[in-house]
């Protein structure tokens, strides 16, 4: 061993090396990533890469079990159905999200899932889109909908600030905020202003994806309860504020405890977690959010009747279902069990250690 590595292990020897796992880092490194060699991956911000041993895992369920269309009535298609339902409640267990409190839709990724609740967010005229400049690209994409909706979008930064005693406080007078040009387009339709509530919408991420700035979860409650006092009187604090975490880079070291955070809406992307799947994500919904989110377009497996010749459709009476176009991925999606297995091994809290050092 080089004197460099022991000096590092003397200091973070305590929690290097998921002390909890089966295995210690060199092992699992030399076993399960031996595709590995002397490459030296420092990509993971991109994506994280996965196991062989739960590549493994993968192909020994596929090639065991028969999956089926989870639309058709089958017994392989039953067993799609309890497989998809299965890994619903994992991502919810993920997040610390109870079922009776949350729904966890299936989106062809992060990307897809952002740009649903862009679609079917209830915008209006007085609404608003926050942001903070540190964020997606497709967090951005959803001033779009708002912009044609009529709505106000204004970007934010956000100083967390500390009191005398060098610990955050969490509360509105922790925080600074710094708004940014409101933008609005004059050619957006006015329509009528429907009745009902405002709703406006903030967006931040747990981690961006470029910096690597970790945001306070604390911002949800801090949001949703006090935005009067954080954007300082109107326009901007008309209105409910719902917030949206864009976990996706988050996720791969902490996932947000939506049981003390509970924010309305949550994306991520399991690629960036565990290496495989590609191409599947999920939003996870809050169930008060979404009795208002309204989706325009219906597709197979998003209706249970639809003519064609007359003005009739009836969607499905569950919400994830209603929300999923198409045939769900039910491949990828039965997948993410073994990937799930990997992280639980390792424990993401150790996982959160490591990479915060």
């Amino acid at each position: 061993m080089d004197t460099q590595k022991e000096e590092f292990l003397k200091e973070f020897g305590q929690d290097y090396g998921y002390p909890n796992a089966p295995k210690n880092i060199d092992d699992i490194r030399a076993s399960e990533f031996k595709r590995l060699g002397d490459v030296v991956y420092l990509d993971h911000a991109g994506a994280t890469l996965y196991s062989e041993l739960q590549m493994e895992a993968i192909i020994k369920d596929l090639t065991t079990n028969v999956y089926g269309n989870p639309h058709s009535q089958s017994e392989s298609s039953l067993a799609t159905s309890e497989v998809v339902r299965a890994a619903r409640q994992l991502v919810l267990d993920y997040c610390n999200a109870s079922p009776k409190d949350y729904k966890c839709v299936f989106t062809s990724g992060a990307t897809a899932a952002l740009k649903l609740v862009g679609e079917a967010f209830p915008w209006r005229r007085e609404s608003s889109f926050m942001y903070t400049m540190e964020n997606h690209n497709s967090v951005l994409g959803i001033k779009e909908y708002a912009l044609n909706q009529g709505a106000m979008a204004f970007a934010i930064d956000i100083e967390e600030l500390e009191n005398y005693s060098g610990l955050p406080r969490r509360d509105a007078s922790s925080i600074k905020v710094s708004r940014y040009s409101v933008q609005r387009r004059n050619e957006a339709p006015v329509q009528e202003a429907p009745e009902g509530n405002i709703y406006n919408l903030f967006a931040f991420p747990s981690e961006c994806n470029f910096s690597g700035r970790k945001f306070s979860l604390d911002l949800v409650k801090i949001i949703k309860e006090d935005s009067e006092r954080v954007l300082e009187g109107p326009p901007h604090n008309k209105g409910c504020w719902m917030v949206l975490i864009d976990a996706a880079k988050g996720c791969t070291t902490q996932p947000p405890d939506l049981a003390s955070f509970p924010a309305d809406f949550v994306v991520i992307s399991f690629y960036k977690i565990f290496g495989y799947p590609t191409g599947l994500g999920a939003l996870i919904v809050h169930t008060e959010a979404a009795k208002l989110l309204k989706k325009t377009y219906f597709s197979g497996g998003t209706v249970a009747a639809s003519i064609p010749d007359i003005d009739f459709i009836k969607r499905r009476e569950g919400f994830e279902e209603s929300f999923e176009d198409g045939t769900q991925s039910f491949l990828s999606i039965a997948s993410i069990h073994h990937g799930f297995r990997i992280i639980h091994s390792l424990t993401a809290s150790a996982i959160a250690r490591y990479v915060n050092h």
